[in-house]
């Protein structure tokens, strides 16, 4: 990126204002409106002070003329352009450029007056014998100074206007590494859990461990290949079924996982393996380590306009006072990383509209809530939504 030399930072210099800002189009009709304009109002204060006279006002003359003297200013306009983008009123030397825009506005009304007063003779055969050379010349003066105040107003704005486009595009980039680097964290916790299982598995059940570890290939490569941060329920129900597979012939049938997912909820964006570290934490420091198992319990339904997840187990519960978004286990070490990633995905892909709540419920156990926005459509790949 080139390093400004002029102007308000890099929001005022010429690199950061582009022809785009005051481009071939706006600054040729803008003139065109504004010489315009002074010409229908000197036509028309001609017509009265011709009126004031008891003269004929001569209308069509009067516009006629005031339009070949106003249009003549027209050729001056694009170097006044070029002058603003060059030198805009701004740091880093705000008074240098404020004096070169001046001086040059001067030097445009200057030769406007020498340059075109024989032009405009020759077009109408009109000498303007009513103004001296210095009062026309002041004239031209301030139309051009308003032309540049107009001229500046519009590169401030289209500068300030792509500022914050630039700032919201950083945001969103800063968001999707974010993001990104919480998934890179998940990715490892997970495959580190489930190796650990099926290496205690291979002391016990060799076949079982074998079955295991080629169904955690199959879907680890599934899960790598997932680039987006947000998928539909459903997809997250596939995934996490065969998670649950693999569960299954780790704890055999000790513990019993029951679905309740309604079809209504089947459509809604959720986040990447949302459900995932809260089935493994009922499984691994819930009911893991109890000799009779238990019950798992994965429920997903609309609330208005809210999604609700909730993973629930009649295990060992939680060191928590109920409600709390965080909680302890003897082993929780592991169990706090996953949580704590949710919990930071979730605050970065909805704010304040999604939470996580850990309960005790009433028969023992844990229970998770997860609240979502409820979104239907397709996935989107990351970054704040507004």
């Amino acid at each position: 990126m080139t390093t400004p030399t002029h102007g308000m930072e890099d929001v005022g210099s010429p690199e950061s204002a582009p022809e785009s800002v005051m481009d071939r189009r706006v600054v040729p009709v803008g003139a065109v409106v504004l010489t315009t304009f002074f010409a229908v109002l000197y036509a028309l204060r001609g017509s009265i002070a011709a009126l004031d006279r008891g003269e004929d006002p001569r209308w069509a003359q009067q516009v006629g003329w005031s339009l070949v003297v106003w249009w003549t200013c027209l050729p001056f306009m694009p170097p006044l352009a070029a002058l603003v983008r060059r030198f805009p009123v701004g740091r880093p030397h705000p008074w240098r450029n404020a004096g070169v825009l001046l001086l040059g506005t001067f030097v445009a009304a200057w030769l406007r007056h020498v340059v075109m007063t024989p032009v405009v003779v020759a077009i109408t055969g009109v000498p303007d014998v009513a103004t001296s050379a210095a009062a026309r010349t002041l004239t031209y003066f301030t139309v051009f100074l308003v032309m540049v105040a107009l001229l500046h107003a519009a590169h401030y704005y289209k500068a300030e206007r792509a500022r914050a486009v630039r700032e919201a595009e950083l945001a969103r980039g800063l968001a999707e590494a974010r993001l990104a680097a919480l998934r890179t964290q998940l990715q490892p916790h997970f495959v580190f859990n489930v190796l650990n299982a099926v290496t205690a598995l291979l002391h016990t059940d060799p076949m079982a461990a074998d079955r295991m570890l080629t169904r955690f290939a199959a879907l680890l490569r599934v899960i790598l290949h997932e680039e987006t941060e947000e998928h539909a329920l459903e997809r997250e129900v596939e995934l996490l079924a065969r998670y649950v597979e693999l569960m299954q012939l780790r704890f055999g049938d000790r513990i019993v996982v029951q679905w309740a997912v309604t079809d209504a909820a089947l459509g809604a964006r959720v986040p990447f393996l949302v459900l995932q570290p809260l089935v493994e934490n009922a499984y691994e420091h819930g009911l893991g380590g109890r000799e009779t198992g238990g019950r798992v319990r994965i429920e997903a339904a609309r609330a208005g306009e809210q999604l609700h997840l909730v993973v629930e187990d009649d295990g060992s519960g939680l060191e928590v006072e109920a409600g709390s978004i965080m909680g302890r286990r003897n082993s929780g070490a592991s169990r706090g990383i996953g949580l704590r990633n949710m919990r930071d995905r979730l605050a970065q892909l909805y704010g304040e509209r999604a939470s996580l709540v850990l309960e005790r419920p009433p028969g023992g156990g844990t229970r998770a809530l997860v609240t979502l926005p409820f979104i239907n459509g397709p996935h989107r790949n990351g970054g704040p939504r507004p």
